[in-house]
C-alpha cells in the first residue's frame, strides 16, 4: 500500500526566502572608473594632445600652441524597484528593511547589474557631445568589427587588439571584453586555434582563467542581440566613466492598499564614453 501523508499534517514553509538564479555581483567593477555626481547632468571637457617645439634661437619670441577641445555629457538616469506584501504576510517575515533582508539584497543585486549594463552600454552607445550637450554622436564605424557570418574568432580578437594598440595609449590599464557564453564556445571550436591556444581557451571556458590575448573576459548574458547577431563590447579601463548618484532603500506602510508593506529601492546612474579610440565592438553570429 502506498505511503500517503495524512491530511491533518500541517504544511511547513522555509523561514528564509531563496533567490532565483541571477547575477548578483558587479562583474565589471575592476574595469570601470567611477565618478559621484549630483544634479541632472555632468560635462566632461576633453583636450587634444600637445607637442613641444624645439627652440632654435636664444631670447626668441614665445611660440603659442593652439589646442582643440570638445565636451561630452552624462545625463542622470533614475531607477527603482519595489515589492509589496500584504499586511498579514509582512507580520510573519523577518525584518524586511535590514541589509540582510532578502528583498533588500535582491535590490542590491539589481543595482549591481545596472552598473554592468551602464558600462557596456555607455562604451558602445551614442554619446552626447557639443558645448551645450545637444548633439548625438554615434559609435565610430572604425571601432566596430563586423560579424562576417562567424562567431568569436582569433581573427576578430587580433583585430580588436590592433584597434587598441593603434590608439598608442599607455598600456598599464587592463583591457576587458564582455561576451556571452556562446562566444567562448565559438572560440574553443575555431579552426585556426593552436594547441597552446586551445588549452588556454579550454581553461577560459571552464572558468580556471579569465585572460586570453591580453583581454579579461567577462560574461554578460544581457549584451545586445539583434536577430542572430550578438554585439560583444570591449575597452581599456579609463575609456568610460560611470557616474553614481544617490541610492536608498526604504520601507513604508501603504494605507491606500490595506496597510500593505512596500519595500522600495531607488538609485541614479549614468555613463559616458570618453575615448572612442579605446573602445571596440565585435559582432558575432549567435543563433
Amino acid at each position: 500500500m502506498a505511503d500517503v501523508i495524512p491530511t491533518h499534517y500541517s504544511t511547513q514553509f522555509s523561514s528564509n526566502w531563496i533567490s532565483r538564479i541571477q547575477q548578483g555581483k558587479c562583474r565589471l567593477d575592476a574595469f570601470i572608473e567611477y565618478d559621484d555626481f549630483m544634479g541632472e547632468r555632468k560635462r566632461y571637457d576633453r583636450m587634444s594632445s600637445q607637442s613641444a617645439q624645439q627652440r632654435t634661437e636664444r631670447k626668441g619670441p614665445t611660440r603659442i600652441t593652439d589646442t582643440t577641445s570638445d565636451s561630452r555629457w552624462a545625463y542622470r538616469k533614475s531607477f527603482d524597484i519595489a515589492n509589496l506584501l500584504d499586511a498579514d504576510d509582512a507580520k510573519n517575515l523577518a525584518p524586511l528593511v535590514l541589509p540582510t533582508s532578502q528583498y533588500v539584497m535582491d535590490h542590491a543585486k539589481a543595482y549591481n547589474r545596472n552598473i554592468d549594463d551602464q558600462a557596456w552600454q555607455s562604451a558602445s552607445g551614442v554619446v552626447i557631445t557639443g558645448e551645450l550637450g545637444t548633439t548625438e554622436t554615434a559609435f565610430p564605424v572604425a571601432q566596430a568589427i563586423a560579424e562576417g557570418g562567424t562567431g568569436l574568432t582569433l581573427a576578430k580578437l587580433l583585430s580588436a587588439r590592433e584597434i587598441l594598440e593603434e590608439a598608442d595609449a599607455d598600456d598599464d590599464a587592463p583591457d576587458v571584453l564582455c561576451v556571452t557564453a556562446q562566444q567562448l564556445t565559438n572560440l574553443l571550436n575555431t579552426t585556426q586555434i593552436t594547441s597552446a591556444d586551445y588549452n588556454t581557451v579550454k581553461a577560459l571556458v571552464a572558468g580556471q582563467v579569465d585572460t586570453f590575448m591580453g583581454f579579461k573576459f567577462v560574461k554578460i548574458q544581457r549584451l545586445t542581440k539583434v536577430g542572430n547577431t550578438r554585439t560583444c563590447v570591449g575597452w581599456r579601463k579609463g575609456a568610460i566613466k560611470i557616474m553614481r548618484g544617490a541610492k536608498e532603500s526604504k520601507i513604508s506602510i501603504r494605507g491606500d492598499l490595506s496597510d500593505s508593506t512596500q519595500i522600495r529601492s531607488t538609485w541614479h546612474l549614468s555613463g559616458v564614453r570618453l575615448h572612442d579610440e579605446l573602445v571596440f565592438t565585435i559582432d558575432c553570429l549567435e543563433s
